[in-house]
C-alpha cells in the first residue's frame, strides 16, 4: 500500500517552484515560508479542481472547453479580462509560428 501512495505522489503536479517564484515577484521574501507556499498551491489547487469540475457539468458531457472555462469566469472581470488576453496572445503566437514555418519551407 505504500508503494501506491508514493507512486500516486511522484505523479502529483507541484506548483511550489512556480509559486515561489510569483511570490518573489510579487514582492515577498527569495525564500518564503514552506507553508506558506503550500498553503497557496493547496488554495490553486482547489480552485482548478472547482472551476474544471464545474466546467465539465456545463457543455458537452465528459469535455472541458475554453468556452466553457471563459463562461465561469466571466463574473470576475479581473481573470476573465486575463484569460481573454492570454487566448489572443496565443492566436497572434501561432500564426506567427505559422508564418515562420511557411518563410522557412519557402527558402
Amino acid at each position: 500500500m505504500d508503494n501506491d501512495s508514493e507512486a500516486e505522489d511522484s505523479k502529483k503536479l507541484s506548483l511550489a517552484r512556480e509559486i515561489k517564484f510569483m511570490m518573489y515577484g510579487f514582492g515577498d521574501d527569495p525564500c518564503p515560508y514552506t507553508q506558506s507556499i503550500a498553503l497557496i498551491e493547496d488554495i490553486v489547487v482547489n480552485y482548478i479542481h472547482d472551476i474544471s469540475l464545474r466546467a465539465l457539468h456545463m457543455g458537452k458531457k465528459g469535455k472541458i472547453t475554453v468556452e466553457d472555462i471563459l463562461h465561469l469566469i466571466r463574473h470576475d472581470t479581473k481573470k476573465y479580462g486575463r484569460a481573454k488576453e492570454l487566448l489572443i496572445s496565443n492566436d497572434e503566437i501561432k500564426k506567427a509560428r505559422k508564418g515562420f514555418e511557411e518563410d522557412k519551407y519557402h527558402l
